[in-house]
């Protein structure tokens, strides 16, 4: 059975995981613990569509992994000597296949807390009863013996019949603490609990630092790990023996006999779950980089200010176009049509520092940079439940990024279409002096916008490049998605109008009227 496993977890483990993933969950353990300083914003997760991103290097098998990992693209970290850490632990896994398996197949044994039992059980639901205790233990353990005892001695079969009740009442309770005890919260810590310790007995000296900080907690939690064994023992012969744990309460009394230790030792499992899951999420990325047909490479750092990357490629996008950028003093303004590439490029260096940060890999030839705070604003929309505008959504989502300059890490800031909820006199002159503003601090700044009017105002503060493309008639869009130096001259917008299949009054018009603006702008 165990080769099979491994035979399977070597196959799967080389293509994209297509399950469905419930991020509610996933995120849980990010939201609950401790967060480098400098983590990934919700909005700057969003704007580079991280969860998508997530899910294409995501090969995991277990609550474990799938949290740590998405914690650990999180928390994105500056700390270069713990980068190559991780680095040189992904590169074993991808140089022997078989050990990196072999840990696969632990966390596949473990496999996946469906319901979030474990973590729920120990933020939500972890009451505290000592009564409770006593009182299920007595009627789980004791009574039942007793009753059985007593039918033997008096030679009384009528007894059975206490016994069968006794077994009902029993049933019943399980039903109505399942709630309290969160269904098989339990369970799943076990499963944590014997993972941990299978991993802390392998043979791998890659993992020294991991199985030191197993060991610590696991002789920090003996009480709860000898307290879990009987209800771990029930899930045995894919729980054959949980016919035994429901009429004896055996969840019911170890929970309420452990719920006070369990609260107290709380940090203590969720770093074990973290720690265990950080393993199996670095074997995912190795499983990742291996199936790879395209270049990635190990990041330089630097101390000053400075991104430079050559070829670099969205992992999201099938046949990508690569591109390169040096930015070592003045920001970008990007200029270019709809659908040529702009917010893509944004995208795609936000996501290639964030894999820097987090795994010490970049999808390019080349990539020499600072260590970065990523505040980006790409993706705005209306938020009707807060009452917010579109505007107003946007002169937050910048403000974020203002108030990030203050902190001493460089940002880098990618910003789509900047104040493209307001008229064009406020935007191009609110749009103009908050760039300057952002590129005087220690920021690279990278902002795509259809408003040309600022290739004139901040010519001495940024650089300019843009996107092109090409409308005809029988073609209609064509896009080659190489980035160019210069701005954008090309005006297709009505030219697609046309080629869509608009009236042709509305496009003879349409041009005038915009010969007419332009002459009186």
């Amino acid at each position: 059975m165990s080769k099979i496993k491994l035979n399977y977890i070597k196959e799967d483990s080389k293509r994209d995981n297509e399950r469905v993933r419930n991020f509610k969950s996933i995120r849980r353990l990010f939201d609950i613990r401790p967060k480098t300083e400098y983590f990934l914003d919700e909005q700057s997760f969003n704007d580079l569509d991280m969860n998508r991103v997530y899910e294409k290097f995501d090969r995991t098998y277990s609550s474990a992994g799938e949290s740590a990992l998405y914690s650990m693209i999180r928390n994105i970290i500056i700390d270069e000597k713990e980068l190559n850490r991780r680095n040189n632990i992904i590169s074993f896994f991808k140089d022997n296949e078989d050990k990196k398996c072999q840990v696969q197949m632990h966390f596949f044994n473990m496999g996946f807390d469906n319901k979030d039992c474990f973590i729920e059980m120990l933020e939500t639901y972890l009451k505290v009863n000592k009564s409770k205790y006593y009182l299920y233990t007595f009627l789980g353990k004791f009574l039942p013996i007793l009753i059985i005892l007593i039918s033997i001695m008096t030679k009384n079969p009528k007894y059975m019949f206490g016994f069968a009740i006794i077994l009902w009442v029993n049933a019943f309770i399980n039903m109505a603490e399942a709630k309290n005890i969160k269904d098989k919260g339990l369970l799943y810590l076990r499963k944590i609990i014997v993972t941990a310790k299978k991993l802390k007995n392998l043979n791998i000296s890659e993992l020294n630092d991991y199985k030191l900080q197993i060991t610590n907690i696991l002789n920090n939690i003996k009480s709860i790990d000898r307290g879990t064994r009987l209800v771990g023992f029930t899930t045995i012969f894919e729980g054959f023996f949980e016919f035994i744990s429901v009429p004896l309460l055996l969840e019911e009394a170890a929970y309420y006999k452990l719920s006070s230790e369990l609260k107290e030792k709380k940090n203590y499992l969720l770093d074990l779950y973290y720690i265990i899951g950080e393993i199996e999420a670095l074997a995912s990325v190795a499983s990742y980089q291996s199936g790879l047909d395209t270049t990635y490479t190990k990041p330089k750092f630097y101390q000053e200010l400075k991104l430079n990357i050559s070829e670099g490629i969205h992992p999201l996008v099938k046949n990508p176009v690569a591109n390169s950028i040096n930015i070592n003093k003045h920001g970008i303004i990007l200029t270019g049509t709809n659908m040529s590439g702009k917010s893509t490029f944004l995208r795609m260096l936000g996501i290639n520092i964030v894999f820097a940060q987090s795994f010490n890999f970049v999808l390019a030839k080349n990539y020499e940079a600072s260590f970065f705070n990523v505040v980006s604003s790409i993706s705005q929309s209306d938020d009707v439940n807060a009452g917010k505008s579109y505007y107003m959504a946007e002169a937050e989502s910048i403000l974020r990024i203002i108030n990030a300059t203050e902190k001493p890490l460089p940002i880098f800031c990618a910003i789509d279409e900047i104040f493209r909820g307001t008229n064009p006199v406020e935007r191009i002159a609110s749009s103009a002096e908050i760039l300057k503003y952002i590129n005087s601090k220690k920021t690279i700044s990278i902002v795509a916008t259809h408003d040309r009017e600022l290739a004139d105002i901040l010519k001495d503060y940024y650089d300019f490049f843009y996107f092109s493309e090409d409308v005809n008639n029988s073609e209609g869009l064509s896009f080659d998605y190489k980035l160019k130096q210069g701005v954008s001259q090309t005006k297709n917008a009505i030219k697609l109008l046309k080629y869509i299949g608009y009236p042709d009054e509305i496009i003879e018009n349409s041009f005038e009227r915009a010969k007419h603006i332009e002459g009186f702008i």
